[in-house]
């Protein structure tokens, strides 16, 4: 995949410094050239204005000088900043300012490639701050990870961890173990604290609270009907309204559960999820 060029903003007092650094930049690639200007207080100006992902910055300049510029520039911005100087006294100065390179003139072509491929490789990650933050959000919507989970296994390179279990442990009336399928089951009513969950044919008693349980479901399959019933999305076939706002939900099998009017929201959005899927 074709990378995406780095809008560029040139700053040099010197003309013919800032002539040549444009003509060796524009036998690379992944630089588009979208602003020059030859002073600190331009450079602050047009990068408010421009907002370039990339500043080639002299550091001498009449006015306020570069260190003087990223001082300023880093309480508003954040570009990728590439000092190039006739001096290399400011080279710590420049990196104690979170400089990305330091050149020192005149630049020869060979080392500006390697100077835009180490900020090519920094912006990646910044071009796609949008999408990322938006492509996290949707998947914290749909497996219910929480974020400071996700952020997490972004950084690593371990499976993305579930955030609702596959399967729920339930015992039998033998005291044996069975692991039931969450997406297995069908519908959920309560009685007390215990739970019929009601799964592939069979009913199986788990004692747990409904808000515990409900917990463990995937929100966006599950959805609660009544102070005392859970269902699974999947399973429902027909709702058919009664007064009152309230209705009927009928699953597969013909089975026929009562929706309060009391959850009408989650029956608003178990609607919703049948339109967007039918």
């Amino acid at each position: 995949m074709a990378q995406n060029k780095l809008n560029t903003l040139l700053v040099d007092d010197e003309p013919l410094a800032l002539e040549g650094l444009r003509l060796r930049l524009s036998q690379i690639d992944q630089v588009k050239i979208i602003g020059e200007c030859s002073s600190g207080e331009e450079a602050i100006e047009l990068n408010n204005k421009l907002k370039p992902d990339l500043i080639f910055l002299d550091m001498e300049m009449p006015g306020i000088n570069g260190l003087e510029v990223v001082e300023e520039l880093r309480t508003c911005s954040d570009p990728i900043i590439i000092f190039v100087t006739a001096y290399d006294k400011y080279a710590v100065d420049a990196f104690e300012l979170n400089a990305d390179d330091y050149l020192v003139k005149p630049a020869s072509l060979g080392r500006l490639k390697q100077a835009i491929d180490r900020a090519q490789q920094r912006h990646v990650p910044l071009a796609n701050d949008g999408c990322q933050e938006k492509l996290m959000a949707a998947l914290h919507d749909v497996s219910g990870i929480s974020m400071p989970e996700l952020e997490e296994w972004l950084d690593s390179d371990v499976p993305l961890p579930s955030g609702y279990p596959d399967k729920l442990e339930i015992k039998n009336s033998d005291n044996e173990t069975v692991m039931v399928p969450t997406a297995s089951i069908d519908w959920i009513d309560a009685a007390g604290d215990y739970m019929c969950i009601h799964a592939a044919g069979e009913t199986h008693i788990l004692r747990i609270t409904l808000k515990k349980l409900q917990q463990l479901l995937n929100p966006k399959l599950f959805f609660r009907i009544h102070k005392s019933t859970i269902v699974n999305a999947e399973r429902v076939s027909k709702i058919i309204p009664l007064r009152n706002t309230e209705c009927i939900l009928v699953l597969d099998g013909d089975i026929q559960l009562k929706a309060s009017r009391n959850f009408k929201d989650q029956v608003h959005a178990l609607r919703s999820r049948q339109a967007t899927h039918a």
